[in-house]
């Protein structure tokens, strides 16, 4: 008996999963006029499968497990930069995302009710119209929870509300930011100058090379302190003589010595005129005593510790003066904290460079094998989190679910770091690699079991109320955003960035950035991302829970 392809599909589900991923990777690095769909792609190319027969479906094994890493994974890698952007303005921007997300919500509830939307439909409409996926799986959740009978039923329903109206932020965020800038002109360049108390993100470093005219007797403590409160630049070497040091290791600045700093253009000008002069060549071009090189942190134990906690002037003769995270260097100040795969500039006798090399690890192979044990004890801590029930009005009761758990517990322990001996951190490759599968393990399952149900709405005629409702929640919080941000006298660079993350999705962030050319966008995107995504998380499962 020959089988046909759709039988054979629905006789293997890793089969299924294989080609529903590996279609829509494909389909999402086709470029359109510079845009593509991305991971994004996954979840279409599961709606036109499903479409085909009701038993191409995944187990829900699959869209749980997605989503729950997806989140975890995203709180784990935002928790440092979170954390420090909070204390500086936190409050106010992260109260003007709840409102905006609140008033997105009453436009999703209002609209659904103009158009005869069921509630989780217009759950569906609010998480695509936003562009969040934890959103519809917190829904969805929510759904199975109230009515396990109907729950998978209305689950689709959410899913196909979302599928209408999935990218619409996008589209409304950037369309209002560029309807805004052809009427208002500014200047991103003079944005950036007048707030750089709001952007302390990473900046171009420079060396520079001084020679000790003025400041004889400061002492080198002192400098090094009052320098590491503001954290742009770092005393490096220092020679005296034939003889050179690390500059750590003298007490005190005597006329005649040669100075190396490194750090910001301005920080670095403003140190050598308080000290002395630039002189050339640089003191870095010397290797005979003291070398440098670049070293790949995979030690696990040093995992969220503070560059001071190694005290390697002293144990070692070494100093960290820039660490590579990412495609930025930063300044290694003392409050610096470590992560797994950051690759350090240190500067060591040559003689003691090996062991320095030994402490941190350096090895490539080791980042590349997940820790295991922080991962899923971590991801654990996070669902047994969602799973605590919050009571509400009536016997309604709230849960953090499978997508707010798994954040809230990413955020904590990314920023905790290590508790004893076991490493929450992950690499940063690890994290990226893992945060891809997990959406796309979401969107495969989700659109699988939604396509079905999609053509039943096209052919019913319903989709176009969906399709009406999301453009009015998409339209009306981007409309919102720029007012009440010009309201509040924010940047456009910083507003823009909040707008991202409101969105909590990076394309509008792409756009930021290209038109801003500065930091500002990305510092605030990562602000209000993970409170965006824990409210949007909560809004779609109290529409459900209440309506």
């Amino acid at each position: 008996m020959i089988l046909s392809p759709i039988e054979i599909l629905a006789a293997n589900e890793v089969l299924l999963c294989a080609i529903v991923l590996g279609l829509g990777h494909l389909l999402g690095n086709l470029r359109i006029r510079g845009i593509a769909l991305g991971v994004a792609a996954v979840f279409f190319v599961g709606l036109g499968i499903g479409a085909l027969d009701d038993r191409l479906r995944l187990p829900d094994f699959a869209d749980e497990f997605g989503l729950a890493l997806f989140v975890y994974l995203i709180g784990l890698a935002s928790a440092p930069t979170f954390f420090a952007a909070l204390r500086r303005r936190g409050l106010r921007d992260n109260a003007f995302v709840a409102a905006v997300l609140t008033v997105a919500a009453l436009t999703a509830v209002v609209a659904a009710a103009a158009f005869h939307l069921n509630p989780a439909t217009a759950a569906g409409v609010f998480a695509g119209a936003l562009v969040n996926v934890p959103a519809l799986g917190s829904a969805q959740e929510a759904l199975r929870a109230i009515d396990p009978a109907e729950g998978g039923r209305l689950a689709s329903d959410a899913a196909v509300g979302m599928s209408l109206t999935y990218g619409y932020g996008v589209i409304a965020m950037i369309g209002a930011l560029i309807t805004y800038m052809i009427f208002v002109r500014v200047d991103f360049g003079r944005e950036a100058a007048e707030n750089t108390r709001l952007a302390p993100a990473p900046k171009k470093l420079v060396e520079r090379t001084l020679l000790v005219t003025r400041g004889a007797g400061t002492g080198i403590r002192d400098l090094t302190d009052q320098l590491a409160q503001d954290g742009e630049a770092l005393l490096v070497r220092l020679r005296r003589g034939d003889l050179m040091h690390l500059a750590a290791t003298v007490p005190t600045l005597r006329e005649g010595d040669l100075l190396s700093v490194v750090g910001t253009r301005d920080a670095t000008r403003d140190l050598v005129a308080r000290l002395g002069e630039n002189v050339k060549p640089a003191l870095s071009l010397d290797r005979g005593t003291l070398d440098f090189r670049r070293i790949t942190v995979s030690d696990p134990s040093l995992a969220g510790m503070a560059v001071a906690e190694l005290d390697l002037p002293r144990r070692h003769h070494a100093l960290i003066t820039r660490v590579r995270r990412g495609d930025h260097d930063l300044i290694a100040t003392p409050a610096t904290r470590l992560q797994l795969g950051d690759r350090v500039r240190v500067v060591a006798d040559r003689d003691r460079m090996p062991e320095v090399t030994a402490l941190l690890g350096d090895s490539d192979q080791s980042l590349t094998r997940v820790d295991f044990t922080g991962l899923t004890l971590g991801l654990a801590l996070g669902l047994l989190l969602g799973t605590i029930a919050i009571p509400l009005t009536g016997n309604a009761t709230l849960r953090l679910g499978l997508a707010g758990g798994p954040l809230i517990a990413g955020l904590v322990l990314g920023r905790a770091g290590r508790t004893g001996p076991i490493t929450w951190h992950q690499p940063r490759s690890t994290i990226l690699v893992l945060r891809q599968l997990g959406v796309a393990l979401f969107f495969a399952g989700v659109g699988l079991k939604s396509g079905g149900v999609l053509v039943r709405g096209f052919s019913d005629g319903d989709a176009w109320k969906i399709v009406a409702a999301g453009a009015l929640v998409a339209a009306g919080t981007a409309v919102v955003c720029i007012v009440g941000g010009r309201i509040l006298r924010m940047p456009l660079s910083w507003l823009m960035g909040v707008m991202a993350g409101i969105d909590t999705n990076p394309a509008v962030l792409t756009f930021a950035e290209d038109r801003t050319k500065n930091e500002l966008p990305a510092l605030a995107y990562a602000m209000v991302f993970p409170i965006a995504m824990v409210l949007k998380v909560l809004i779609a499962q109290l529409m459900i829970v209440l309506l």
